[in-house]
């Protein structure tokens, strides 16, 4: 299997708990990845085993290096960017110090201010509230804080756990928008966990749908998009809107 991000054989969990049973895909660089599937399947314990932040076993490689069991603060230096659900802003913090966060390991200042100005332009209201405690935003300008601290770190991968959950429908759209605008201009490969499976396949490539912590379905978004009987009796969703 070969690709620029490749998961063979990936077993993860928490404890005794195990979650995911040798999960094994891999993405091409510049592709968004819609990974689908109900509660409890094992979708965000596997971007958690992506960044780091659980021990698993199998074999992870980006750009054909071996990743497998590397911290979280080394997977960011290689340039995975992780959005938890949740969002997790400092709420305390401004702004605009939370996005300069995200880029605490980078050592380039040039290229730090040029990343804040295009994070700016990719979400204005970040730049007219840039004073403002990140605790006072809206839920969607929240999310929209999130994904911004994780473009500081210039990503190679941006890993995203349920970017619509609690936002509008209006606010989704915005920031669904805004995600496949950085994939086509930034290159950026994104792995997307999302319930909203209309809005993930409209900006994938691929798909891959967990049940139980295996990939049950596979193939690309118009074939998921197109096989509307078979997802519905994996996980009960519309794809359609």
């Amino acid at each position: 299997m070969n690709g620029f991000l490749t998961i063979t054989d990936l077993h993860a969990g928490y404890g005794a708990a195990k979650v995911l049973h040798g999960v094994s895909f891999s993405v091409e660089q510049g592709a968004v990845c819609a990974i689908l599937g109900p509660n409890g399947a094992g979708k965000t314990t596997l971007l958690r085993a992506l960044c780091g932040m659980v021990k698993v076993r199998g074999t992870l490689r980006l750009a054909g290096t071996e990743v497998t069991g590397r911290a979280p603060e080394t997977m960011a230096r290689l340039g995975v960017a992780h959005v938890p659900e949740g969002r997790g802003t400092f709420a305390p913090l401004t702004v605009e110090e939370n996005l300069r966060l995200g880029a605490s390991s980078r050592r380039d200042r040039t290229g730090t201010e040029t990343d804040l100005r295009r994070v700016y332009d990719y979400f204005p209201i970040l730049r007219e509230k840039r004073r403002e405690a990140a605790g006072g935003l809206s839920g969607g300008q929240q999310q929209m804080l999130a994904v911004g601290r994780a473009l500081m770190l210039r990503p190679r991968v941006l890993l995203l756990d349920e970017p619509s959950l609690g936002l509008s429908p209006l606010v989704t759209q915005e920031l669904f928008g805004i995600v496949h605008t950085i994939n086509q201009e930034e290159r950026t490969t994104v792995i997307v966990v999302e319930q909203n499976a209309h809005l993930a396949l409209g900006i994938a490539q691929q798909a891959h749908v967990l049940e139980s912590g295996r990939i049950v379905l596979s193939g690309t978004a118009d074939q998921i998009k197109a096989d509307e009987q078979v997802t519905r009796s994996y996980l009960g969703i519309r794809v359609r809107p």
